[in-house]
């Protein structure tokens, strides 16, 4: 009688931190890509694929990430997203690109989950020059729910570029996200 009390209690427990509210942001663990900017309710985001990590460590740093990212949810009314995706060489895999657009699926599906207050999401891609390639990550941003901008940056330039809604750039983008992201 007394272990079947005991389970019961454990159960109990368990259910009744399901109820407990949010944590809040200064109590969540911190991530080398996640910044809270507690006066303006922002989490910046700093999603960066780098050539030096194999596809696993990758995995598991976004996985990390979203995992993290997410918790901020119940606070966050604005998020900047900033990318900083690499160059994929003609002669590498292409189950590079498809693990990068699947990781950048995940991180919008979370946004769109978690964050129950949000109202914008600012993203920013810096490129190394002006290549159409290291944008295509960007097309995941067709999926937010909620009103986003879309800005570049090439590194030797001064200033950010906006890439407008009816923009060619904007539909090309799109094009890549009917083609590698809506599912």
């Amino acid at each position: 009688m007394k272990v079947t009390t005991a389970r019961m209690f454990n159960k109990n427990s368990l259910v009744a931190n399901s109820n407990l509210p949010p944590k809040p942001p200064s109590s969540i663990e911190p991530h080398e890509s996640l910044i809270w900017l507690e006066g303006a309710q922002t989490l910046q985001i700093y999603v960066a694929y780098t050539e030096g990590r194999r596809l696993e460590e990758m995995a598991v740093y976004m996985t990390i990430l979203v995992d993290r990212m997410t918790e901020y949810g119940p606070w966050a009314v604005r998020v900047e997203l900033l990318l900083l995706p690499r160059v994929i060489r003609y002669w590498e895999s292409p189950s590079i690109y498809i693990q990068h657009v699947c990781e950048m699926k995940s991180l919008v599906d979370n946004i769109n989950r978690s964050f129950e207050f949000l109202r914008r999401v600012n993203v920013q891609i810096n490129l190394d020059y002006a290549n159409f390639h290291q944008m295509k990550l960007a097309a995941a941003v067709f999926s937010l729910d909620v009103e986003w901008t879309l800005n570049y940056f090439v590194e030797g330039t001064l200033h950010l570029l906006k890439i407008e809604a009816e923009s060619h750039l904007m539909r090309r983008l799109l094009g890549v996200y009917e083609r590698d992201f809506d599912v």
